[in-house]
């Protein structure tokens, strides 16, 4: 195997979004930079690429990594090994272990490009208060640092990422805009069922304490190919040809693009100059080398020859920066094996995502389910008001393919009308009369940081080649809770205004419902509540205005270590309603900018 030689300007761990991201600010400065991968590599070629699509169609279950094989020397989480909790014991058959009491249900892929190879591509930005949350609210923290201030760099992870959207339908809450700036491309233009649901939501009306709601369909800003607009091109992953171009409405982006119209870090690895970066894959981080005077003087990393063995080489890689940009759990893995940057004990605390709320119903008509990318539009009515000092904020996202992970159609229709000895002719009729009529909503709800959701470490749970495996400590407050009953009410009066009796809106939870747990609400009634995880893990080291009750500074760099950057997802202290990843490019591209003043 060959390994990196000489010293470097800055070693970056993890590359996915993020860290290639900031790759590309270092390498555009003329710096020398290494890439540290725990993955594999087998995506850079657009065979490697369809070979991911070729496993996707051959495997029997269809989950976010399905499309990716499975790594033992860099394992990834799976939807089918993350198990509801009934009894307070470890959950041990996947590579978290779940200590619960609730079973953390997202997951993330350990591979050349990061978890941003299965991502949906959605990218809404925090709005204002989301930073001011303890100050406005008088729940959770405050940022250390403003939309105001973030906001140059929202513009270039939009460019970065290419996102598609139209900026007047994103200016809500405060989120604006520079007068001269457009997003790269055009919104991708609204589904059937948006159109429906936009008709419906603009009669619907929900109260709550002494304010009425209305709500309100709009584009959902996502990274995916539309129609550019003047200098931008439309581009694919490493320079493959006759992909990357305007998304096909393939239905798949969950969990892979196979022409490459959604973006994917791998498409931000292909523009790095080569003269400037070393990249070595299948080399897992496990442990930091802290000097005496207080500065990392080295990573130790461990390169394994291949997937089916354990076998593998000890090396050490030096430079001027080091950058975990490993993900937001496998980031405070590291720092946690290395007993670095947590001299505020906030090192894998604060463990948040966003608990994915589902209704679902049938509409009268046909609403054309199953055609195009997984959502086109959201509505966005409930991500601020007063009630964020009562309950969590939530993003509502519209979906397009019927009832989705709700009941995962249309295999479960088939499955219930066959044991109701319905077959034929008649089972035809029932499927098409049943399925192009579902709708399903999705509420994206906030998350508040609380020390006890955690991740950490622990000698009893090893993987094949000596590192530690996260052990995932989790449940979900009543702040979340509320919202999720809240958002309950605000789906009945949505498919109400659509039309949609309740007869026909068949949302149900029960015990073996993923994320299955009960709430005793204000007015004293026990209700049952489910949830899927959205893959949005954030909090884990978190950036502050002190040492004490936080890991990094506002620029992402330790407290601890003057030439170390913890970047990413982790960083954020709350979540908000957006999808994370758009904001963690934004905090990297600000901190690689500290970055360049480090290295002069």
């Amino acid at each position: 195997m060959t390994m990196p030689q000489g010293s470097y300007d800055a070693v970056i761990i993890g590359a996915g979004p993020v860290g290639l991201n900031i790759a590309k600010v270092l390498t555009d400065a003329g710096k020398r930079v290494l890439i540290l991968e725990a993955g594999r590599a087998s995506g850079l070629s657009y065979d490697g690429w369809l070979s991911y699509a070729d496993t996707y169609r051959s495997a029997l279950v269809k989950e976010p990594n399905s499309p990716y094989p499975p790594n033992p020397n860099a394992q990834s989480t799976y939807s089918q090994d993350i198990l509801n909790i009934h009894k307070r014991v470890p959950i041990l058959s996947g590579y978290q272990v779940e200590r619960g009491p609730l079973a953390f249900g997202s997951t993330y892929l350990r591979s050349l490009g990061g978890t941003s190879l299965h991502w949906l591509g959605t990218c809404p930005r925090m709005v204002p208060n989301d930073f001011t949350l303890k100050t406005t609210y008088g729940v959770g923290v405050d940022w250390p640092i403003t939309y105001d201030e973030l906001q140059p760099y929202y513009c270039k992870a939009e460019w970065s990422l290419g996102v598609s959207a139209n900026k007047d339908e994103q200016e809500h809450f405060g989120i604006w805009f520079p007068d001269d700036y457009d997003y790269p491309m055009e919104r991708i233009p609204p589904s059937y069922s948006d159109r429906v649901y936009a008709k419906g939501a603009a009669k619907a009306k929900v109260r709550f304490g002494e304010r009425e709601y209305g709500m309100s369909v709009a584009s959902l800003a996502q990274a995916r190919n539309s129609i550019p607009r003047a200098g931008y091109t439309l581009r694919g992953a490493m320079g493959a040809q006759h992909v990357g171009q305007r998304c096909e409405g393939n239905a798949s982006c969950i969990p892979i693009c196979p022409v490459q119209a959604k973006y994917s870090a791998l498409r931000t690895l292909g523009e790095l100059d080569r003269n400037f970066y070393t990249l070595v894959t299948q080399a897992v981080a496990s442990r930091l080398i802290i000097d005496p005077n207080g500065r990392i003087g080295g990573v130790e990393f461990k390169r394994y020859a291949s997937e089916g063995s354990s076998e593998y080489v000890t090396s050490t890689v030096t430079a001027t920066l080091y950058i975990v940009a490993a993900h937001a759990v496998e980031g405070a893995k590291l720092l946690l094996a290395s007993g670095a940057a947590n001299s505020s004990d906030q090192v894998g605390r604060n463990l948040m995502d966003h608990p994915f709320f589902l209704t679902w119903a049938l509409n009268p008509k046909p609403v054309g389910a199953f055609r195009g990318p997984g959502q086109t539009s959201e509505i966005p009515s409930f991500r601020d008001g007063p009630f964020r000092r009562d309950f969590a904020a939530f993003r509502i996202d519209l979906g397009n393919w019927g009832w989705d992970i709700a009941t995962f159609p249309p295999n479960s229709n088939v499955l219930e009308a066959a044991g109701a000895n319905v077959f034929g002719k008649t089972l035809r009729s029932q499927l098409g009369g049943e399925i192009p009529r579902q709708l399903r909503v999705g509420y994206v709800i906030e998350q508040l940081p609380e020390p006890g959701n955690r991740v950490t470490i622990g000698r009893d749970y090893i993987d094949p080649i000596g590192c530690y495996r996260p052990i995932i400590h989790y449940n979900v407050s009543d702040y979340t809770r509320e919202a999720m009953v809240s958002a309950n009410r605000v789906s009945t009066a949505l498919f109400h205004a659509m039309g949609i009796d309740d007869d026909n809106i068949f949302t149900k939870f029960g015990p073996d419902s993923p994320g299955y747990m009960t709430y005793r609400t204000r007015d004293g009634e026990t209700v049952p509540l489910s949830f899927f995880g959205s893959g949005h893990h954030m909090g884990t080291h978190r950036m502050g205005v002190s040492r004490t009750d936080s890991v990094t500074n506002r620029y992402s760099r330790s407290w601890d270590h003057e030439n170390l950057y913890v970047v990413g997802c982790g960083g954020m202290p709350t979540t908000g309603s957006s999808n994370p990843t758009l904001t963690a490019v934004a905090m990297a591209l600000m901190a690689a900018d500290d970055m360049l003043t480090q290295l002069g």
